[in-house]
């Protein structure tokens, strides 16, 4: 059995801060002797169910990143340049632009003008 520090409330911050996770890591230790088969048994669980979290987290974070680039990006060929959009433009809209450019005006000034560009 452990006997607690009890801070004096005249220290400073740090002190009792350090008073008070002493208390709180020999409370946890105590707990730990007193099931440490349960512990043994539940950690390497845990973190082998962290360890996949974060994978399929961190999948799904590349592939959100990844059509996010494929869809408020567009090139423009004539320039090497890409643009950046405001938002996804809808099928109308894609056919607007190809049509214009078809007429011959440029990329950028048909993204400008329908106020699309970032």
């Amino acid at each position: 059995m452990y006997i607690y520090e009890v801070p004096n409330p005249d220290d400073r911050w740090s002190k009792r801060f350090c008073c008070y996770a002493r208390n709180q890591l020999n409370e946890l230790r105590e707990i730990y002797q007193q099931n440490r088969e349960i512990f043994n048994l539940a950690i390497p669980v845990a973190i082998g169910c962290l360890t996949t979290t974060i994978k399929v987290v961190g999948r799904r974070i590349n592939l959100k990143k990844e059509e996010n680039l494929k869809k408020c990006y567009c090139y423009d060929r004539s320039l090497g340049h890409y643009w950046e959009l405001r938002r996804e433009l809808t099928n109308k809209e894609w056919l607007h632009v190809d049509q214009r450019k078809k007429n011959g005006e440029r990329l950028s000034d048909i993204l400008a003008e329908m106020k699309v560009l970032k």
